[in-house]
């Protein structure tokens, strides 16, 4: 019965009519032809991609990681072949660096004690620092160090083969700005007189909350000063052009043209305030230092040292009172009533690279980038890819020296700059020095970019030990 019932089965698919078979026929034949011509038609189709001569795109990624991260356990891993200095600069040196570790104590040594002269104060915090030597120094590093309260700790990383003395220099960038930097606002907090309160966090039972003593204009100011004055020292002393001793270089690009639009603000910047616009009030900070000695000589500064030095503490408020009285006007309508001019243009420092790639024929100065129309820069005759080689007759490499120009320029109505110039060579323009009409916007003027009246904050939040 099975058997019988297979064979009609069987029978009865052999008998299926012509007509019906047709659609299964056809579907197995190109399926047999497509598999069989595969290769033909992805040739041809090929082809015919390659020869339409379509425009195509490319993604490109690359990733590479290369972060050097130096912290207790790996520091003491390190071979160190010796340790050499005083009770103001240490340095410990790898194998065969004893020379160049003592070149560099003595040079941290002589640049501390000549930023105490000049700015008035007595630096306490030990500069400690550890020459470690690679085949590439690392560019991005993070170092997280357990040090005693006054002693600051600095890598100084060594090309192999380069190590030289100033070489080592060259080859950090956080010197000796970072240095002098930490040195004076750690000593500023330190001291057993004339302290300066700093900001400070804390918290107990699961809640955190903060103290403002509004001192960060002033620690962070003065620091940043000391360690322009650090940078200007050493770029004098050491010949190395290619040394990267410019207060300037990542931090301090604009501080005058920040203090103008900070303004008083700069009062309320404290620890806890929003990161947002760190960068513009580090800058101001500085410019502040700047417009003093500008207006009222170096001495005005160590006046002020001198005067915080005979009290136990002093807090923001104290602060601004020894400035006033050291100046002989009120700090804060000096910062209000500040102005900068604004010369309408854009400037990019030029490097060997940029100099290169735009085939300029100068190694030094602020390229143009655009110039606003009807602008300071735009009346002057600045065109996009001039170079400003001088400012009123200082060299210009950054914009921290075309804005030290323009302030000590004063209230003169222009100054003249050093142009150079594809296809015209060497030129001069006089610059008006125009300043801004907080009245009404005009072309050139400089907008305000921080929203909000105060930047400082108290608040209760939750506290992770």
């Amino acid at each position: 019965m099975d058997t019988l019932s297979r064979s009609a089965r069987r029978n009865r698919a052999l008998s299926i009519p012509s007509d019906a078979r047709r659609p299964a026929l056809l579907a197995a034949a190109l399926l047999v032809w497509t598999l069989a011509g595969c290769r033909t038609v992805n040739r041809r189709l090929t082809e015919g991609v390659l020869d339409g001569g379509h425009a195509r795109q490319w993604h490109i990624r690359y990733g590479s990681q290369s972060f050097y991260s130096l912290g207790d356990e790996g520091l003491a891993k390190i071979e160190f072949e010796g340790l050499l200095g005083t009770d103001r600069v240490r340095v410990r040196y790898q194998r065969g660096m004893r020379g160049q570790a003592r070149c560099v104590a003595d040079i941290t040594t002589d640049l501390i004690e000549r930023v105490e002269r000049q700015v008035g104060m007595t630096i306490t915090t030990l500069s400690s620092i550890d020459m470690l030597r690679f085949d590439e120094p690392p560019q991005n590093f993070d170092v997280q160090l357990t040090v005693e309260p006054n002693e600051f700790p600095l890598p100084l990383f060594v090309r192999a083969g380069d190590e030289s003395c100033t070489s080592i220099l060259a080859q950090n960038s956080s010197y000796p700005y970072v240095l002098v930097h930490e040195l004076v606002e750690t000593s500023l907090a330190g001291r057993e007189g004339g302290r300066v309160l700093p900001d400070v966090g804390y918290g107990r039972f699961g809640l955190g909350g903060s103290v403002n003593n509004y001192t960060r204009w002033f620690r962070d100011g003065l620091a940043n000063y000391a360690g322009y004055l650090a940078c200007e020292i050493l770029s004098d002393e050491l010949d190395c052009p290619e040394c990267p001793m410019r207060v300037a270089s990542p931090l301090h690009t604009s501080p005058l043209s920040r203090l103008a639009t900070v303004r008083t603000r700069l009062f309320s910047w404290s620890q806890s305030s929003s990161g947002e616009h760190e960068r513009d009030y580090y800058d101001a900070a500085l410019g502040l230092f700047l417009l003093i000695e500008d207006r009222f000589g170096q001495q005005a500064i160590r006046d002020i040292l001198a005067e915080v030095a005979t009290r136990e503490t002093v807090d923001g408020r104290d602060l601004r009172a020894i400035t006033s009285q050291a100046i002989g006007t009120d700090v804060r309508q000096l910062v209000a009533d500040f102005e900068f001019p604004v010369a309408g243009v854009v400037l990019t420092r030029v490097t060997r690279a940029l100099a290169a790639n735009k085939g300029l024929d100068v190694a030094d100065g602020l390229l143009v980038e655009t110039v606003e129309p009807n602008s300071a820069a735009d009346r002057a005759g600045l065109m996009a890819d001039d170079v400003i080689v001088a400012a009123d007759s200082a060299p210009v490499a950054d914009t921290l020296d075309f804005e030290l120009a323009l302030l000590r320029a004063g209230r003169r109505p222009a100054i003249p700059l050093a142009i150079w110039r594809k296809e015209a060579g060497a030129i001069q323009v006089e610059l008006p020095l125009e300043l801004p009409d907080r009245g009404r916007k005009t072309p050139g003027k400089r907008i305000d970019p921080l929203k909000k009246g105060r930047i400082d904050f108290f608040g209760v939040l939750p506290f992770i030990p």
